[in-house]
């Protein structure tokens, strides 16, 4: 992605940063599936997911995607590998193949609060904002200290310039999950925008020293 001459530091994430926050989510399904093996699937394929996640987090999403389509073949009710299948399928921009996964991960299981923050969260890549708001909140709903699901309702609303709105669930997100750089990238932002200047600065200082301290 081209830098753009902004008045303001810019609000875009990289590609790069993309695929991390999707590579960090395969992991986390990875560990939820590891503390709950009954909930799906076999060891086997409990086992097969934890590669497939570490192929993916690599970059290899081809090994990925056929390790899951091969999980999904064997068990079709799976619904934790409908959902990584999803992810990677997001990661390579083949978004309705996403949409149908995710679809399907949350036929089998509509209370699977990760899979309906990432379908929301690919609604919103893709623009549809409300469908997104939807998803987002039924997130939130079954698991009220979804940190994901809070800091992408705070980023759907910073988009949609609801800034109040934004605020509220960012604000959410880093005490569920203090580590959240990012929110405090985007509530430099709105303080930013509206005219908070000194606010801004120390929300952007802390974003920074959380980038540099993860490298």
């Amino acid at each position: 992605m081209k830098n753009q001459k902004t008045t303001h530091p810019q609000t875009r994430i990289n590609a790069n940063s993309l695929r991390k926050i999707i590579a960090c989510t395969i992991g986390i399904v990875a560990i939820i599936i590891s503390t709950n093996s009954s909930l799906a699937g076999t060891t086997e394929d409990n086992l097969l997911m934890h590669h497939a996640a570490k192929l993916s987090k690599a970059g290899k999403n081809e090994e990925a995607l056929k390790i899951f389509l091969e999980i999904t073949r064997r068990d079709p009710k799976n619904f934790y590998a409908h959902n990584n299948l999803a992810m990677v399928y997001s990661q390579t921009k083949k978004y309705n193949k996403a949409l149908k996964s995710y679809e399907k991960s949350l036929s089998l299981n509509p209370t699977f609060s990760m899979s309906l923050n990432n379908i929301g969260n690919l609604h919103m890549t893709m623009g549809h904002y409300d469908k997104a708001e939807e998803y987002l909140k039924k997130s939130l709903t079954y698991f009220k200290t979804f940190h994901l699901a809070s800091m992408n309702l705070g980023e759907l609303y910073f988009k949609k310039k609801q800034y109040n709105d934004a605020m509220k669930y960012l604000k959410k997100a880093l005490i569920d999950m203090p580590t959240l750089s990012r929110a405090h990238k985007l509530i430099g932002e709105i303080h930013y925008l509206q005219g908070r200047k000194e606010e801004a600065r120390k929300e952007f200082s802390i974003y920074k020293k959380m980038i540099e301290k993860s490298k």
